[in-house]
């Protein structure tokens, strides 16, 4: 500052010029105008300006080779979601008299990517196959089918082992790579094989046993691993998936996010796991009693009995006791809420087993807290406007 007023006329009596750089399509910056603003401060544009597009959502539709049929332009509304250690799901509403509409009358032909656009930045935030359709019919014609999808796991929930496939002492994560790498063999899933970190060795005798639900197990229990298969059908596995984002995603109500919903779920508290095995002889029923003393003081006493009848060893019934007490021994938080346009983070800034930050602090709630995402989904409406819901654990990243 040189002297003078700061907001009113220039102190040297003239104009004072800013010049306006803005991202070409080449992503390039690029001096394309100037602002010009005169003593009694009003602003005047001169020259051409480049207005960034507008935070936008694209479905492109693909044959099951890879090859793009083409992209949906019209649509009432999006949403997609994963699980850590699941599979996720995407729906979306389509009229059905759209020029793309028939791509979606055989399911299980097709598959979709969801592209989320915002300026010139483009990211592959969903992919998988379509699953189902529901079509509305009326007198007034304006007539919506919407479509089901789910991800690349889900795949192996319509796969099998043999009758026989035994493990011994072998790294569960090897475990699932090798039933992949088998019923790949029969036909590809399209689901190859990435990163596989050693985390436990097991036994395991599967029989006629369902591939998704055998990963799932092996993921669900105590010292378990965490697992992925991403958009572009990579599985991955790691004793933990995730990085600690806490510093650099943090949810605050009433700055980045807004219209919050919180549900804080303790329905089915569990700090004594009653685990019931294979039997041990033909009245009497293996049992293991896992007990958390800490949170039992704290709750008191909360019992959950799970029932695994084709598991006969104790480390692994006791692992499943464990594991049901670190998800239901403390409440699940599940919050909703609209993203302020704008304003960091997005969905393209965390994922599925990363730590964040939620702020909310209003009457009752007092919440200032690191969690862990377990699973998100995200709306994308008519209105152009997102909303997120999350399912957070208190699980802290190490």
């Amino acid at each position: 500052m040189f002297g003078g007023s700061p907001f009113g006329g220039s102190p040297f009596g003239g104009v004072v010029v800013i010049t306006i750089v803005v991202q070409s399509d080449t992503r390039a910056g690029e001096a394309r105008g100037e602002l010009i603003f005169a003593d009694d401060r009003e602003g005047q544009a001169s020259g051409t300006f480049l207005t960034p597009r507008p935070l936008n959502y694209q479905i492109i539709i693909k044959d099951r080779a890879g090859n793009a049929l083409g992209q949906l332009t019209n649509y009432r509304k999006v949403t997609f979601g994963k699980r850590l250690n699941n599979y996720g799901s995407a729906s979306f509403d389509i009229m059905v008299n759209d020029s793309k509409a028939p791509l979606f009358i055989d399911p299980r032909i097709n598959t979709i990517e969801i592209w989320r656009e915002i300026g010139f930045d483009k990211v592959l935030v969903w992919s998988g196959e379509q699953a189902l359709s529901n079509g509305q019919l009326n007198a007034s014609k304006n007539n919506w089918a919407e479509i089901f999808c789910f991800d690349w796991f889900e795949q192996l929930r319509h796969r099998y082992t043999g009758a026989e496939r035994i493990f011994a002492d072998i790294d569960a994560g090897t475990m699932a790579r090798t039933m992949i790498d088998e019923t790949n063999t029969d036909d590809a899933t399209g689901i190859t094989i990435g990163t596989i970190s050693a985390t436990k060795n097991r036994d395991r005798t599967y029989s006629n046993q369902n591939i998704m639900e055998a990963i799932i197990n092996l993921a669900n229990i105590a010292s378990g691993f965490d697992f992925e298969v991403t958009n572009n059908k990579v599985f991955n596995v790691s004793s933990i998936i995730g990085t600690d984002k806490t510093n650099s995603v943090r949810l605050e109500y009433g700055h980045n996010i807004k219209n919050v919903n919180i549900v804080q779920d303790f329905t089915t508290p569990i700090n004594r796991a009653i685990v019931l095995g294979e039997p041990t002889d033909a009245t009497t029923l293996q049992r293991i009693d896992i007990d958390d003393a800490g949170l039992q003081a704290t709750y008191g006493l909360r019992e959950g009995r799970l029932q695994e009848m084709d598991v006969s060893e104790v480390a692994t019934l006791t692992d499943k006791g464990t594991a049901a007490i670190n998800k239901y021994g403390t409440p699940l938080t599940k919050v909703d809420f609209d993203l302020v346009s704008n304003i960091t983070p997005s969905i393209t800034d965390f994922g599925i087993g990363d730590g964040i930050r939620l702020i909310v602090k209003d009457g009752m709630y007092n919440i200032d807290s690191e969690f862990r995402v377990f699973e998100w989904e995200m709306t994308f409406d008519k209105d152009n406007q997102e909303s997120l819901s999350l399912t957070l654990g208190n699980f802290i990243l190490t």
